[in-house]
């Protein structure tokens, strides 16, 4: 069985779409928890409709305590076998739990596909799939190559995996920790090239939040990350991870000279950058890297909003060219 974990929190808009999408999975064998996180909205109410109608729903209210709360005492609760996370706002398709499941075998711990944030490329029919099996080792180099997602979502995991890895509580940015780390305590893991998961961008997004300084948690979690792999030969992979994430945040939300925490932002790339150039494979690696040691200023200001806009439309076109063939 397939325990399907659901935190939800004042996503009455959206959450009647994400439920149909899971009520409609083709794979059956599944529980799904929602648990509402304090919730003021009339989303209970809706958790409370699904739960009448359809006894594979259950539901846990708790007290507003976090997206991370929410996921861990979800899983206390469920008796799945294997586990997945959906994130309330979002939609999966008919056939993901199928899909995932046909390639989950014995010594497979994880099996992702992909996810997109564009509904225009979530809708377009999926052809021939690709499927690529890692090693630990081999998955976690490609997690800092970005090519396997540190996100829980679009994943189904061996319940010890989520087991072991227990999401850090009252911080944002979570996912970075336990996707990293999750990796680490496998033994292989499958990734297939099939868009079955749309996450949802809006203004309550997490990435999409309004600076303030519980962004800052990005930090904390860096240096949990950095203490867990302090022993490990790839710790310098880690640092390189943690400078793309925090560069990402330093464009996001505008963040230059002048800025109430650009010292700390400023900060935290030079440790990061100064761990990731221990390694020259590294460095060689990661042009960003590259072109940040080479002009700081230049490359906040002006070279990485650019490249942004570069890959934003490459792939787009990569998404399109690959899945109408």
């Amino acid at each position: 069985m397939i325990s399907i974990i659901v935190p939800v929190y004042n996503v009455e808009k959206y959450l009647e779409e994400c439920l149909e999408s899971i009520k409609n999975q083709t794979y059956t064998d599944i529980e799904v928890i929602l648990v509402n996180d304090g919730s003021t909205d009339n989303s209970q109410v809706i958790c409370e409709r699904y739960c009448q109608q359809n006894p594979r729903f259950y539901l846990i209210n708790q007290e507003n305590q976090g997206q991370s709360v929410a996921r861990n005492n979800g899983v206390v609760i469920s008796k799945g076998e294997f586990i997945t996370f959906v994130d309330s706002d979002d939609v999966i398709k008919s056939d993901m739990l199928q899909q995932l499941m046909r390639y989950m075998d014995t010594g497979i711990d994880i099996v992702e596909c992909d996810f997109t944030e564009d509904k225009e490329i979530y809708n377009i029919k999926n052809r021939q799939l690709k499927i690529e099996e890692f090693t630990s080792s081999e998955a976690l180099k490609k997690c800092f190559d970005m090519e396997i997602k540190w996100s829980p979502v679009a994943k189904l995991y061996r319940r010890k995996i989520v087991e072991g890895t227990p999401f850090l509580e009252n911080l944002i940015y979570e996912d970075l920790y336990s996707g990293i780390v999750s990796l680490k305590n496998i033994e292989k893991m499958r990734k297939i090239n099939y868009i079955g998961y749309y996450y949802r961008i809006h203004p309550r997004s997490t990435m999409r939040r309004k600076f303030d300084s519980k962004n800052l948690d990005l930090f904390k979690i860096g240096d949990s990350l950095l203490e867990k792999f302090s022993e490990d030969k790839l710790l310098p992979y880690i640092a390189k991870v943690l400078f793309l994430v925090c560069i990402a945040h330093v464009e996001l939300y505008k963040i230059r000279p002048g800025h109430p925490y650009f010292k700390e932002y400023d900060g935290n790339l030079k440790k990061y950058l100064g761990i990731a150039k221990k390694s020259s494979e590294v460095l060689k690696s990661s042009k960003l890297l590259r072109w940040y040691n080479f002009s700081s200023k230049l490359f906040i200001i002006i070279i990485f909003p650019l490249y942004l806009k570069y890959l934003d439309i490459r792939n787009k076109i990569n998404y399109k060219r690959d899945n109408l063939e």
